[in-house]
This record gives structure tokens, sequence and C-alpha cells, in this order.
């Protein structure tokens, strides 16, 4: 009895610590993500593979929430917000999964991890090599529900957020949030053919 309540515990204490550590969480999802890329043709079911990897990788609710101004997000009902997710979530994988050069690496040196004071946000940058040249990306990450999941990714001093928040800014200025979706709905469309 007392064996396994220990083998219980540890089991326990193992899955807390790969809970807590982001960089591991970044490492075993590049790792399988550059196998896949790595393959210059791939599959359907490899590339519904790397779209799976970036569900599971990215808090696209986050994302999204940045990728707006908080008076534009504070200004939706939940359904509407709820759609924005959904239309931005498809968008977002649709195209990652097609522009993914940026990931192929020949070699990737993980920074530790810098977690901010509340433990519950974290920056990991990784330093990619690809043919001599080097990319610097930093996943900005937060915890959702035990895992460690990035809303942003910056790539070369580029913040993904940031970027959405200027386009999606700029289309805000003459269209409404629902033409907004539809934008984004036919960006998501057209990537994914």
């Amino acid at each position: 009895m007392f064996k396994k309540m220990l083998i219980a515990i540890a089991c326990a204490s193992l899955f807390a610590f790969a809970a807590e550590d982001p960089v591991a969480s970044i490492q075993k999802k590049d790792a399988e993500l550059q196998a896949l890329i790595k393959k210059s043709n791939r599959s359907a079911k490899e590339t519904e593979r790397v779209k799976s990897l970036l569900n599971e990788s990215f808090d696209f609710e986050l994302l999204a929430k940045k990728s707006l101004s908080s008076s534009d997000w504070k200004a939706q009902d939940e359904a509407s917000q709820k759609k924005f997710v959904e239309e931005f979530q498809r968008m977002v994988k649709n195209s990652s999964a097609k522009r993914l050069e940026v990931y192929r690496a020949d070699s990737t040196v993980y920074e530790p991890a810098k977690l901010k004071k509340n433990g519950e946000e974290a920056s990991v940058v990784a330093h990619l090599w690809n043919k001599g040249k080097e990319s610097v990306l930093e996943y900005k990450m937060s915890q959702v529900n035990g895992n460690w999941k990035a809303w942003d990714l910056v790539i070369d001093d580029l913040s993904t957020a940031r970027n959405y928040k200027e386009q999606f800014g700029q289309i805000l200025k003459t269209k409404s949030f629902a033409e907004l979706i539809e934008v984004i709905s036919k960006k998501a469309d057209e990537a994914e053919k």
C-alpha cells in the first residue's frame, strides 16, 4: 500500500513538474514540428497534425483578445467574442500550417524561461539556426488548465499579437466588428486551400 502511494506521489510530482516547465513544454512541441516541416511534401494527415500541434501550443483565446484593443474587445457581446475567437483560431492555424519555414532549423537553443512574479506567465526565448542564419523566437506564455500555452510569438522582434492588433485596428476604423469577423473568416478559408 505504502509503495503504491509513493509511486502515485512520484507520478503526480513528475506531472506537476512537467506542467511547471514552460521550456520543456515548448521543446517537446517544437521537436515534433521540426520533424514534420523537414518533409517537403506533407500528407493531409501530417498537415492536420501540424494544426493540432499549434492548437495544443497556443492559447488562441488570449491571442485573439490581445489582437484587439481592450475597448474593442469589451464593446462586443459574448457571442461576438466567441465567433471572433473561433474564426481567428481557424485563420491562424490554417495560415501557420502553410508558413512554417520560420520554424525550420538545423539546431535550436532555448534560454531558461523567465517567469513573471505570479508564476502564471513566462517568456521562453529560442535561438534557431538554419543554414547558418539565426532567428530568435520569443514565446510569451501563460498557464491554461495547468499547461503552458503561448499567446504571442515574437519572431526577430516582430510580435504576432501586435501585428494583428495593428491590422484589426485599421480595419475597425472603417468596418464593423461583424465585418472584421467576415474578413478573418475569408482569410481562414483562403489559407485552408
